[in-house]
């Protein structure tokens, strides 16, 4: 992600032979926070205190809906799924994914309070996050009869 139209964040890290790459960006696009991690990356404690401190710069982050792309995630460590079922964002969070293996560790996510949702489009994922994102925090007016 080189190009970002929306305000983007990368966020660095050494490599062992002491290239730099990136853990993950974040783009703050139509009022969506969207998270796409490295390629192969595996998630531990350490990247998502990282993903936590980095998102802070956003305008109202606690708040804001969340797409957060998995298809990319080798493994999540399972005291990252710890981390994870004990988070509560105030947003939704909408995870997507191609393959059992992203299931897999959407299932895991979605055991938090956060208000969480699996999706293989992306497309469907924005849709959702903009309809709940505008609703959350009010009340939805009952459907007529």
């Amino acid at each position: 992600m080189g190009d970002c139209t929306a305000q983007c964040l990368h966020r660095r890290a050494p490599t062992e032979g002491g290239a730099i790459v990136e853990d993950f960006t974040i783009i703050h696009d139509e009022g969506i926070l969207e998270v796409l991690w490295r390629p192969g990356i595996g998630i531990g404690p350490g990247e998502l205190d990282v993903l936590a401190n980095t998102i802070t710069h956003f305008p109202r982050w606690h708040a804001s809906p969340v797409l957060v792309h998995l298809n990319l995630v080798r493994h999540i460590t399972p005291p990252a799924r710890k981390m994870l079922v004990a988070y509560h964002h105030a947003g939704p969070i909408g995870l997507t994914g191609s393959d059992p293996v992203d299931r897999v560790l959407a299932a895991f996510i979605a055991q938090s309070r956060s208000r969480t949702r699996y999706f293989t489009e992306s497309a469907e994922a924005r849709a959702w996050l903009s309809l709940i994102g505008v609703t959350a925090g009010r009340p939805v007016p009952a459907p007529a009869r």
